[in-house]
């Protein structure tokens, strides 16, 4: 920038602060976030505004050119606003104020739910409520049930509209097969009117109810939009199923011109004691779910089952896109009528005595896993609201990657309870809030491509080492991934399926011991996802 330009910056900012008198309420220091162009370094900028006073703090972002700067003592913070957004390579400027609390919603009985308490939901509300993502992309939330009730006040702000369907013309507008799906469907009937049920009604009051609208209580999403869909058969719950991946994948594939952001679907329903292999069709719409970016929030059955080895359907699922939990009551516990399993009820999470939506405008108690599932439900859609612009690109970019991530988060953040260790997976309870934490902390890394970091040991020696050859790398996902090992003239020594612990290092150890001499080639591949790396075993 020319010299002259910058004395009149200079003197035009002299001016500023000359006829402006320090605020009496500006507490020292005021700090100001300050976006610099990519083109402006740090050192420049400081050179050109060392009229300013400025102090550098730190940098703030690894990404962008961000810098935290604290201004003079009592300087007039809106002087320096106008002086520094006008200057030469300085993109945006914000006041690093301390934030401010929202605490508690002001619906008048959530005194009344002790089950929002107990699983953190105060404290993630202080970061996000619902509603939108970081990039605006509305929070859609599927519950699936045997009917509806709309009339209650405190949902309808909050219910399903399809914005892309023209009401009553007897037309299928988005030409996704349904005529006049304006606020769901109804499988069963096969209408877009639903058959009349309190229990998705309860249902989707604990997920969301309007919160901070001086209204009876508050879902755990403040704002969503819930998407109701009927089904009483699981070839009809297989159909619905289908129904909401189109509308995801259309989401995704149009980066949100069309279809919805269907972030989860909620299960407070089943069928007891079935293996979920004996319903292979519906059991495997939950992956079909997961790849367009799709989780589901699982209650388990209402009888004391060990589902585990009497089943559940379809709780005993082993697929990663499907959450479980059992029923606890206010003293965080398994409720006693609620069934368990070591190995396939991922948590706990509150469900007997949750006060919530009722029929005729009312409020009251409601139990049972049909409880527990949509707080589990609601924290899947609520996490995908939090403030990282990162997060919520990679929802669209990488859907099911995100997906996982976000169950990830779920099942490392719960609160570790006692009396849940012999009966869950985690031996733990729902935390939303300690959920959110674990996002937020990662709210700047990019889910990896798929790389090798290292073969080691590499040359491999039989004779010294009774070690495994471990294989190191980054992944965008837990898998499943293909691992192949060939030697150098294409014959295969190993062909196996692998699954990564989402706990722990992506890391493969092989038994190498008995591989000839030679060079070999380690392949680990998903869809058109691949890398290679070569290791040599060295007899002697």
């Amino acid at each position: 920038m020319k010299y002259s330009y910058l004395v009149i910056f200079a003197l035009c900012f002299a001016c500023a602060l000359a006829g402006a008198q320090p605020s009496a309420d500006v507490a020292s220091p005021v700090r100001y976030l300050i976006h610099l162009d990519d083109r402006m370094p740090r050192e420049r900028f400081e050179q050109r505004s060392r009229s300013l006073g400025l102090t550098h703090v730190r940098k703030v972002t690894r990404t962008y050119n961000m810098h935290l700067y604290e201004l003079p003592p009592r300087a007039d913070r809106r002087a320096y606003a106008e002086a520094l957004n006008t200057m030469p390579g300085v993109l945006g400027i914000q006041p690093d104020e301390p934030l401010q609390k929202r605490l508690t919603p002001n619906d008048p009985r959530f005194n009344e739910q002790w089950d929002m308490e107990i699983i953190g939901l105060p404290q993630a509300w202080d970061f996000a409520t619902g509603g939108v993502t970081a990039r605006g992309d509305t929070l859609v939330v599927a519950v699936l049930d045997t009917g509806f009730d709309f009339a209650h006040d405190d949902l309808q702000d909050n219910l399903f509209v399809n914005i892309h369907e023209i009401p009553g013309d007897g037309l299928d507008n988005d030409e996704n097969g349904f005529i006049d799906d304006v606020r769901g469907w109804d499988f069963d009937r096969v209408s877009p009117e639903h058959s009349y049920d309190d229990h998705g009604l309860s249902v989707s009051g604990i997920l969301g109810a309007r919160g901070d609208n001086a209204t009876g209580v508050t879902g755990v999403l403040w704002e969503v939009k819930v998407l109701p869909v009927t089904v009483k058969l699981p070839s009809q719950v297989v159909e619905a199923y289908e129904y909401l991946i189109e509308f995801r994948q259309r989401y995704n594939q149009s980066q949100g011109r069309e279809g919805m952001f269907v972030v989860a679907t909620n299960a407070s329903f089943g069928i007891e004691e079935r293996q979920c292999d004996q319903y292979p069709l519906w059991a495997a719409m939950y992956d079909e779910l997961g790849a367009v970016g799709i989780l589901t929030g699982a209650g388990t059955a209402n009888r004391p089952n060990d589902v585990d080895a009497v089943g559940d359907m379809p709780t005993s699922c082993p697929s990663p896109f499907i959450l479980t939990t059992l029923n606890t009551n206010q003293l965080d516990r398994k409720y006693f009528n609620s069934a368990f399993g070591q190995n396939t009820i991922d948590m706990g999470a509150p469900g007997e005595g949750t006060f919530t939506l009722r029929p005729e405008n009312n409020y009251g108690t409601f139990g049972g896993n049909s409880a527990a599932a949509p707080h589990l439900t609601g924290a899947i859609a609520l996490l995908y609201s939090i403030p990282c612009e990162n997060f919520a690109r990679q929802a669209l970019d990488q859907p099911e990657e995100t997906a996982l991530r976000v169950r990830e988060a779920l099942l490392q953040g719960v609160d570790s309870i006692p009396d849940l260790a012999e009966f869950t997976v985690t031996g733990g309870r729902l935390n939303v809030f300690n959920s959110m934490v674990r996002l937020l902390d990662e709210c700047d890394i990019e889910l990896g491509e798929l790389k090798l970091e290292r073969i080691y040991p590499n040359p491999y020696f039989p004779q010294r080492y009774s070690g495994p050859l471990i294989i190191d790398f980054q992944a965008p996902s837990t898998g499943p991934y293909r691992l192949l090992i060939t030697n150098m003239l294409g014959q295969r020594f190993f062909d196996e399926q692998i699954t990564l612990d989402p706990f722990q290092q992506n890391r493969v150890e092989l038994d190498a011991r008995n591989l000839p001499h030679g060079m070999y080639v380690v392949r680990i591949e998903q869809g058109n996802l691949h890398f290679e790396g070569k290791f040599l075993v060295h007899w002697y």
